[in-house]
Formats: C-alpha cells, structure tokens, sequence
C-alpha cells in the first residue's frame, strides 16, 4: 500500500520549478492508493476536488489523475517519475536533490504517462499504464525492475498555449512547444531535447506523491 508523507510533499517541485492496463490480476496481487493534486511548490496547497490514484501490480503500474485550477486551453502533460531504490534518498519522500542528483543512487526514472489540452473550466484528466521491465523513451538507464517497492510522483506539466503546428509535440514530449530558458536546467540533456521547441514558457505545476507504506 502506498501513503502520502505531507511535509516532504512539495520538494521535487520545488527544484524542478528553480532551475490501457491489460491482463488479469487477482485482489491479493493490487495494492492501491489514492492521494490530493496539489500546487507546486511556491504555492502549497492541495487542489480541492483533485484526485491521483495508483494501482500497483508486479507486473507494472496504472495511474488515473483528476485535476483543475489549470490555465484554459494550456497543453499539460503527466509524467511518471520513479525511484526505484527509494531507500537510499535523503528522506521520504524523495527529494529533488536525490531524483535529479543523486539519480543513479536512488534508481530515479522520468517517463512520459499522458498529455491533454486543458478545458475550458481549468479542469484535465490523465491515465496511464505503465509496465514493468524496460521503460521506452525513459530519460535515464533505468528498468522498472519491481513496482510494488518504487516510489513514485505524478507530476503535471504546463506547455503553454496550444500551437497547432506542433501539438502532436506538445502533447506528446517534455520539449514540446517550450522556449530554452524555461527548461531546468538540472534536468538531463535527453529531456531537453525531447520535442519540438516553441515560444512558451513551459513550468511544472501540480504533483501527487505515492511512497510506500512502513
């Protein structure tokens, strides 16, 4: 079972802001959780009406993310972010020095879980699945070896205003539709180039921390 350690909650954001499941699984084999979205760091506050859940298999991870208080029309993209040796972080949860620094250490793998346009009301909603094993398009040499011990962060992302010219990239890519200066500059070089770059100052924005449960 995963459960949510408030304090810590904000850290990873924090940072980052400066610089369909398929087969059948039995009741004893899924542990589930279900966490608040939440505003980055600067802000701090849980989003009222906004839930992530994560349900957990050996065989991989399903995450569903319902979400407001977003910018009309802005692209958002979701993004898991996974530590799998989560016992050698600082703390728990994880902070951003251990996801971005110490990413060897602590097993950390980023990976792209979904995209949308955000409706007219600021509201958006999210689901992906995530299996174990080899992680594709990963912006680290990381497998996801075993879910039911990984840490793991759901993180939203705003693109900015849809550019219609390159909204498969916006909604599909971490680089998509951003300008230079608003990506971290702590994050990986593959990252960065991950999609067509545009006018819009890209920020992360919501986060739903799992950490597993003593």
């Amino acid at each position: 079972m995963f459960t949510h350690s408030y304090p810590a909650r904000f850290a990873l954001a924090a940072m980052l802001a400066a610089g369909s499941m398929t087969g059948q699984t039995s009741a004893a084999e899924m542990s589930r959780g279900v966490e608040h979205m939440a505003t980055e760091a600067q802000q701090a506050r849980p989003i009222e009406g906004a839930l992530a859940t994560l349900d957990i298999t050996e065989k991989g991870v399903w995450m569903s993310m319902h979400t407001a208080e977003l910018t009309p029309g802005h692209v958002t993209t979701a993004w898991w972010v996974i530590m799998t040796n989560a016992q050698a972080c600082s703390q728990t949860p994880c902070t951003a020095e251990d996801v971005i620094g110490r990413a060897a250490d602590v097993g950390t793998q980023i990976v792209y879980a979904d995209g949308v346009v955000n409706a007219p009301d600021g509201s958006a909603s999210f689901a992906s699945y995530l299996p174990a094993g080899q992680v594709e398009r990963g912006w680290y040499e990381q497998d996801f070896s075993d879910p039911t011990t990984a840490e793991i962060h759901l993180v939203l992302n705003d693109h900015g205003p849809l550019i219609p010219e390159i909204a498969a990239s916006m909604l599909m890519s971490y680089r998509g539709g951003c300008s230079d200066d608003s990506l971290p500059p702590p994050f990986p070089e593959k990252a960065k180039a991950d999609g067509v770059a545009g006018p819009n100052q890209c920020r992360l924005i919501q986060d739903a921390i799992f950490v597993q449960s003593k």
